[in-house]
């Protein structure tokens, strides 16, 4: 593979992100949807003729794995199919920082970040599992920690459905599938494994993190099987002081040789984990790590702000749109004529119907740009042009460019001789959510209530709903977690006064108050008490 090569007419590769014997994984760009990708090549000609099915089949494996696993935790699959003689897999682009890596900068890791790890791979794990798979390859090198803190769990190639006839077997003759240096003592034996060896792994991990290394080294494969088959079970408290004995304990539980001695689910290993991986903002600073982009990970971020983004302390810097400069004076620009905005226009709803937001934006944007901010830019048929405007940026995402023309729309709307005081309410909502999406949560969660303030003698309580479940959410975003509890438990009363207990709404609120329920830890901020 080469830079710049297309791929199905769609794909062009940019950089190499690793490869191995058998395939290659390049970082690559969707045309089609204007969006970066991971795409996955199984070189076939390289796999030697006797495993090439079963390689083939272990790669088409990972695709329909992958792809039926709906958790935030596993890269999304977007494409499968055959470039020549390969066989490539399109996949979402990760982020942030390979925790081999991790721990290979940092050695051992903090109790906190161990166990937030440790928790978010037992989400990933719980659902896999639910689905009757087997992971059978967890390690270090084929997890991620992303720039927010959310981990990722990479690489099903492996994986197995738990039904001894509910598919091919993917294990070639004489060859163990897996990795030894994590691999549990009955898969080191090729019997058919369950869902406790991939908790036996995540044992593993949860060593390497603790102390900085596994928990068994051995000078070839043959002989590391045989320690995990036969050496006694080693305690990270030898090897770290410090680490609280609840953490120790289940390490061990972990590591048993007899899968019925491990925990019985990795739904359970969860609720242990979790309270080891929650500490208080001021605790949190010192733990954060730049990675090789400059950006911060930190694994207990999610724990803290469970909705997210995370707010910014610093200002976001601004884009061309914020600061437009003007390359011809202003005299010499001829703005466009009605009957040119108004093609603009049906152009530009003809491409969102078809979902094409973002070149709608641009092509809206293209006609507007001569008329500037002058006095033409306040007339009412520009008004609503660049309302349209501002619409199209949030349906495609481009928050930093919708807020501008949120913020401006509210200052030119006010200063109209009759004031439309609900559209300027809805554009200033509007701004406040592009400042949450963009990170800035703590200033739009300010904005939300000074709006939910001036509207309540104005609109009825049913009217008020929405923001009212926005603030909330926004509140859980910046650690407020027992203010939203409060505010979801008086919103839940007033839906259901309102609308009933079948409502919809009801059960979304419910659900994120469980979810806020099980993130706290009795402090009202997600700490521990």
């Amino acid at each position: 593979m080469r830079a710049q090569e297309r791929v199905a007419d769609r794909y062009e590769l940019t950089y190499p992100v690793g490869h191995g014997g058998m395939g290659e994984v390049w970082a690559g760009f969707d045309e089609k949807l204007d969006r970066p990708v991971a795409i996955k090549f199984l070189r076939q000609l390289t796999v030697p003729e006797s495993e090439r099915e079963n390689a083939v089949e272990r790669f088409m494996r990972e695709a329909r794995v992958t792809a039926r696993l709906d958790h935030p935790g596993v890269p999304s699959v977007h494409d499968v199919g055959y470039h020549g003689d390969d066989i490539y897999l399109v996949m979402q682009l990760v982020p942030g920082m390979v925790l081999a890596d991790l721990i290979a900068e940092r050695g051992p890791l903090s109790v906190p970040w161990s166990a937030a790890i440790g928790a978010q791979i037992c989400s990933v794990l719980a659902a896999a599992h639910v689905a009757s798979l087997v992971h059978r390859d967890l390690k270090p090198q084929n997890l991620m920690v992303t720039p927010t803190g959310a981990v990722k769990v990479l690489d099903f190639g492996v994986a197995a459905l738990l039904g001894p006839t509910d598919g091919p077997r993917l294990t070639a003759t004489g060859h163990t599938l897996g990795t030894p240096t994590y691999m549990a003592p009955e898969q080191a034996l090729s019997s058919v494994v369950g869902p406790r060896a991939d908790l036996y792994a995540l044992g593993c991990v949860l060593f390497e993190m603790l102390t900085g290394s596994p928990p068994y080294r051995a000078d070839n494969p043959l002989g590391m099987l045989h320690r995990h088959l036969n050496d006694p079970v080693p305690s990270v408290a030898e090897h770290r002081a410090g680490v609280p004995d609840g953490l120790v304990r289940l390490v061990t539980r972990l590591l048993a040789k007899d899968p019925q001695h491990r925990p019985a689910s990795a739904a359970e290993v969860y609720e242990i984990l979790t309270p080891f991986g929650r500490v208080a903002p001021e605790i949190a600073a010192d733990l954060a790590v730049a990675v090789a982009d400059g950006q911060v990970v930190d694994p207990t971020m999610p724990y803290r702000y469970p909705f997210g983004p995370v707010p910014q302390k610093e200002p976001v810097p601004p884009t061309r749109r914020d600061v437009v400069p003007r390359l011809v004076p202003a005299d010499l620009v001829q703005p466009p004529s009605f009957e040119e905005l108004a093609e603009a226009q049906d152009r530009a709803w003809e491409l969102a119907e078809q979902e094409r937001f973002t070149q709608a934006a641009e092509l809206l944007e293209t006609a507007l740009r001569p008329v500037g901010r002058g006095r033409a830019a306040k007339q009412p048929q520009m008004l609503e042009l660049r309302l349209n405007l501002a619409n199209l940026y949030v349906l495609a995402g481009a928050y930093r460019e919708a807020l501008p023309e949120f913020a401006s729309l509210v200052v030119d709307l006010a200063e109209r001789p009759m004031p439309d005081q609900e559209l300027i309410w809805y554009c200033r909502q509007q701004a406040a959510m592009c400042q949450a999406e963009l990170g800035e949560a703590g200033t739009a969660l300010a904005e939300m209530r000074l709006l939910l303030a001036e509207q309540q003698g104005n609109l009825a309580t049913d009217e008020l709903l929405p923001i009212r479940q926005q603030i909330a959410i926004l509140a859980a975003g910046v650690g407020e977690i027992a203010q939203a509890q409060l505010q979801l438990d008086e919103l839940l009363q007033d839906v259901i006064r309102l609308h009933g207990l079948d409502s919809p709404l009801v059960s979304e609120i419910e659900t994120l108050l469980s979810h806020l329920r099980r993130l706290d830890g009795g402090d009202g901020r997600g700490a521990p008490r």
